[in-house]
């Protein structure tokens, strides 16, 4: 099975001098990994073998940021977004995004914005559009994933609705499914290294696009 992951980090912001999840995404993007995922049953013959290529960017924290992605959706088979957690010691997976806007400090262009809705006109709350089931059960026994339902009020929340709102508003879809797309929250490489959220971050996606 072949796969196309759109996958974005961001920029650092406030004041990290790095972001993790820049560092993150850049040593994947651009590349084409094969990777096997344990069969689901103790009858298979074999794990399942994806070949997944990653394009992608490293995003601005700022609005036009929160937009950049939407006019690649229509040539992927996923969408992950991955951004730095200040505060989490484990990945995240983030299962929605809320139509609210409300900066702790500035972004990278000097907004800050407090109780503003992203879409004046969308809907208060959007949900992942991958098969929440499976990829809890895919990471149950994983220590260093937690599944969370609070993306927080600054640009990747942003970003996540606005790319689950482009998604419902276009009726994207990938192998007769609404596009799957997804929000990663990580923490710092002294809580998890950059090698485990890398393996978590491949065996996220291939069991996204398992699931078209």
């Amino acid at each position: 099975m072949k796969a196309t992951i759109w996958l974005t980090g961001y920029e650092p912001f406030g004041e990290h001098e790095e972001n993790p999840s820049q560092q993150l995404v850049e040593s994947i993007l651009n590349t084409t990994r094969i990777h096997r995922l344990q069969p689901a049953s103790t009858h298979a013959l074999e794990s399942d073998s994806i070949e997944m290529t990653f394009l992608g960017m490293i995003l601005p924290v700022d609005e036009a940021g929160s937009r950049l992605s939407i006019e690649y959706f229509e040539s992927v088979d996923a969408v992950v977004h991955v951004g730095l957690h200040e505060n989490s010691e484990k990945v995240r997976f983030e299962m929605c995004a809320t139509n609210m806007c409300d900066f702790r400090i500035p972004d990278n262009s000097g907004r800050q914005l407090s109780g503003d809705f992203i879409d004046e006109f969308g809907d208060a709350l959007l949900h992942t559009t991958v098969n929440t089931p499976s990829l809890s059960n895919a990471f149950s026994e994983n220590d260093a994933v937690i599944i969370s339902e609070d993306c927080g009020r600054f640009v990747c929340n942003e970003t996540y609705y606005r790319t689950l709102h482009s998604i419902k508003e276009r009726c994207l879809q990938s192998r007769g499914q609404a596009l799957p797309a997804i929000f990663v929250h990580i923490p710092s490489f002294t809580h998890v290294s950059a090698e485990v959220q890398l393996e978590i971050l491949c065996e996220l996606c291939a069991h996204i696009v398992q699931k078209l």
